[in-house]
């Protein structure tokens, strides 16, 4: 599980503790937790495959190799630093956003969820996406807010995704030379009737995905596998587009390596 990106309450400064500082000398209960917690730890890694240089893995990859590191992020010019302050005020300021993407539609108050996507990493993604522009991350940033309440993310339940996920048609697997959780697309494994809960599945796990970042991860490894595809099993114009519309407006710079595999003339990527 990713470590929490900053708030805009805590973004820029780190507010003061109020815990009592720990204590000097450890208690044996203290210790005998942590050793058990070590223990159980070891006990896991050991279980888990840190690469297929053995032959084929069938069990999850528990965390990158220790030489996989995300490139460390480029140091903020102050100009553009101001430009960041100056999202981060403006956010932190709003009380209520729209219930939906229509025009006037109605607002309702913030939730503690939606403060919490507005991380400093989160901010950035949008300045940069805009090139620095600031009227407009702010326009976007408030515009993902109100698509994802009108996309209605309770809803994307495990229960309700099963169906489109049960021949593994998309898989999350592994990580790339740079940390990034890779999420697999393979389109001859098309298991259902074309319709809005395909483009949810994709939300589903993208969500899901994100979920998986490591500490200064911000970006994943996409795979999408053309083999024994056939005819029919790809998405369709108007499913390439819904996608394309999601994935540039709502998850800017996320994409962080894109690979296709076994692909012919002809095949459409969503």
């Amino acid at each position: 599980m990713a470590a929490p990106e900053e708030s805009p309450a805590t973004a820029g400064s780190k507010p003061e503790s109020t815990a009592q500082p720990a204590p000097a000398v450890e208690t044996q209960d203290a210790k005998a937790k942590e050793q058990s917690s070590t223990g159980t730890k070891e006990k896991i890694d050991l279980d888990l495959p840190s690469s297929a240089a053995d032959g084929l893995i069938k069990k999850p990859f528990a965390r990158p190799l220790d030489t996989a590191r995300p490139p460390p992020p480029p140091q903020l010019t102050p100009d553009q630093d101001a430009k960041y302050n100056s999202v981060l005020k403006t956010v932190s300021s709003w009380t209520e956003v729209p219930t939906s993407s229509a025009k006037n539609a109605p607002t309702a108050p913030i939730t503690d969820d939606e403060r919490m996507f507005l991380t400093r990493e989160c901010l950035l993604r949008y300045l940069r996406a805009t090139k620095w522009n600031v009227s407009e991350a702010i326009s976007r940033i408030r515009a993902t807010l109100a698509w994802r309440r009108e996309y209605g993310f309770e809803k994307l339940t495990p229960d309700y995704i099963s169906i489109e996920n049960e021949t593994g048609k998309q898989v999350i697997l592994g990580y790339d030379i740079n940390a990034r959780p890779c999420l697999y697309l393979l389109p001859s494994r098309q298991n259902t009737e074309k319709s809005d809960r395909q483009i949810h599945h994709l939300v589903f796990m993208l969500e899901r995905i994100i979920e998986l970042m490591g500490p200064d991860q911000e970006t994943l490894a996409l795979v999408v596998d053309f083999n024994e595809t056939k005819s029919g099993q790809n998405a369709t114009i108007g499913q390439a587009k819904q996608t394309l519309h999601i994935l540039q407006n709502h998850y800017p710079e996320r994409l962080g390596r894109a690979l296709v595999v076994n692909g012919e003339c002809g095949h459409q990527l969503s």
